[in-house]
This record gives C-alpha cells, structure tokens and sequence, in this order.
C-alpha cells in the first residue's frame, strides 16, 4: 500500500476546514477541497474516502490539539490554583474560536455529532476528568479544602457551563472570558478559603 504524505493530510484538513466553515457542509466538495489544497481529486480520495471522513478527521484533530494542549497544562509546575484557570481559559479561547469560525459553525457542529456523537460525549468527559485532576492536585498541596469533591465538580462545571454554550446552537449570546475568569476566581476563593 502507498504511503501517504502527512504533510499533505494537514494541508488537506486546512483546507478543508477553510472551506467548510466559510460555506458549509452542503455546498462544500471533494472537488472544490482538492482545487484548494491543489491536488488531482483522485489524490483526495487516497486519503479520505468522502467528506464524511473528512468532517471526522478535522474534529479529530480539534480534539487532538485539546489533549496536546491539556497534557502541556497539566504538566506545567504553576500551581493548581492558577493551572485551572489557565485550563478553562485555553478550552474557552478553543471554544470561542471554534464557533466564530465561521457563519456555518453550527452545521458544521450538527453533522459532526451525527456523524460521531460520541466524540462530544468523550470531550466533556474528558474536560470532567482534567477539571477533577487539578481539583486532587490543589487537595494534594494543600491548597485547596474541598469537603465534599464530587458535589463541588459537578456544580462548578454546571456554573462554567453557560460558557461553553453547545455549537449547535444559534448565538443568543457571547459568553465573556472575564465572567468566565470571575466564576472560576469565586470557586477558587472557596475552595482555598475552606
């Protein structure tokens, strides 16, 4: 079997994602994404077998940049007071950026949780598990006295919620970082205060 070119896979999911969150899944081809990477669209089709494929691949590799970027967090020798914050405002500049990419964000967003609901599934467990990673680091230091973990976890990711908002959705509102960064701090307060 043929080797195919990673380079040329990244610049084919650029493009694509270029493509689609200007006009949308609907109006998007395999044709007009080949033209734009400036590939035959038969060398398009060695590496995705249609635009299925490709929707999967571009938000595989979003959530592949949010584990890069997490791990990068999470190792940082800062303390959990600040490293939460610093984690929450990363996903929420990712989120932002992710649903004012485009006037289509929210198409894009529907056919790719048909495609593969799971994967939203496992991105808000996975935001759970890092939230509750940083929450044992600050007990383990110290830093924070949480007497009840579980509860706490679930009403502080309920609270940051309304910043999140699903990108399914049409934009009533623009969640504001500084709100986001006020939330956190109150929780924060809270928990090293306990």
């Amino acid at each position: 079997m043929q080797r195919l070119d990673e380079a040329k896979r990244e610049a084919i999911l650029n493009a694509a994602r270029h493509r689609l969150s200007q006009y949308g899944v609907k109006k998007t081809t395999m044709q007009e994404i080949a033209e734009d990477v400036g590939i035959a669209v038969g060398t398009l089709y060695l590496y995705f077998k249609n635009k299925n494929e490709i929707l999967i691949a571009t938000a595989l590799a979003y959530s592949q940049q949010h584990i890069v970027d997490t791990e990068k967090i999470l190792r940082s020798q800062i303390p959990a007071t600040e490293k939460l914050k610093v984690y929450l405002v990363n996903r929420f500049r990712a989120v932002q950026e992710n649903r004012l990419s485009g006037s289509h964000a929210a198409e894009l967003a529907r056919a790719v949780i048909h495609l593969k609901p799971e994967l939203q599934q496992e991105q808000g467990k996975a935001v759970k598990n890092n939230v509750l990673s940083i929450l044992h680091e600050g007990i383990q230091a110290n830093l924070f006295h949480i007497d009840h973990l579980e509860l706490d976890l679930e009403v502080f990711l309920y609270s940051i919620g309304y910043f999140f908002p699903m990108p399914t959705t049409e934009r009533y509102y623009e969640p504001e970082e500084e709100k986001l960064c006020m939330v956190i701090d109150w929780f924060i307060h809270k928990w090293c205060d306990n």
